[in-house]
């Protein structure tokens, strides 16, 4: 047996898209209610032959169950009102790139199409690669993914939901007791940011949030690197400051490879 995933862009057209669109709505909607629940907001729902089988959201906290992402959740649903571990050409929609359990649960489902909102994950933003740890078996179903659906929106949730989280940022920098302490950072990135006047973590209060991440997106622009004297920043650098960028936005830390 050979494995098909299939990975691309989702197409905004003909009726297919039509029905695309309103069932994203639904996954958006749950993406909405994980975010009441202080839950990280990730909306899925399930469709087979247009019916409504699964929906859920993100809830590990709220159920203290570190598997009940929105897509096992949904799955979960559907298959109890299904009666059958076997969702052959159902639809799933979901508001943020599967991670790898939640792949693994999709192909054990056989669920034969997943249409995604925001193409990006804090474990592998590249989804093709994702899904090479399932192509060494032969134990796994074809699968179609398509990236991009409603990605505004569903992007919009997850950075309202972490903004809201930024003023532990504020928190976090000032009871820093090195640089050293940033997320993923090493030493020369700590001598690139001393260069641009950040020797410790209240300096990044003072110039606040938003003038401090702009300084380091204009340094990683800058064609002759930090000091317009010496030679460009190497790429894992400029993926670390990126990541820093990040979390100074209020965004998640993700690791620094995923910039590259």
């Amino acid at each position: 047996m050979s494995n098909r995933f299939f990975v691309t862009s989702w197409m905004p057209q003909g009726p297919e898209a039509t029905q695309d669109l309103e069932h994203m709505q639904i996954a958006l909607d749950c993406a909405s209610e994980a975010r009441l629940h202080k839950e990280v907001p990730v909306g899925a729902a399930l469709y087979l032959d247009g019916k409504l089988l699964g929906q859920g959201f993100n809830q590990p906290c709220s159920s203290k169950d570190p598997t009940s992402h929105a897509e096992i959740v949904a799955i979960r649903q559907a298959c109890q009102n299904f009666g059958n571990y076997r969702l052959t050409h159902s639809t799933l929609y979901v508001t943020l790139q599967p991670c790898l359990m939640c792949l693994g649960a999709i192909l054990h489902a056989r669920i034969g199409r997943v249409v995604i909102g925001a193409p990006d994950s804090r474990y592998n933003s590249d989804l093709t690669q994702a899904l090479d740890a399932f192509r060494m078996s032969e134990a796994w179903h074809d699968c179609r993914f398509e990236t991009g659906c409603r990605a505004a929106e569903s992007q919009d949730l997850m950075k309202a939901f972490f903004q809201a989280r930024r003023p532990d940022r504020y928190s976090t920098l000032k009871n820093l007791k090195s640089l050293s302490d940033l997320p993923n950072v090493n030493k020369a990135t700590i001598a690139l940011l001393n260069t641009l006047g950040f020797q410790t973590g209240d300096d990044f209060c003072s110039l606040g949030l938003d003038e401090s991440q702009l300084k380091i997106m204009q340094a990683i622009n800058a064609d002759l690197g930090i000091n317009h004297s010496g030679p460009d920043l190497e790429p894992d650098q400029i993926a670390i400051l990126k990541s820093l960028c990040d979390f100074l936005q209020g965004e998640p830390v993700r690791s620094w490879k995923d910039y590259l």
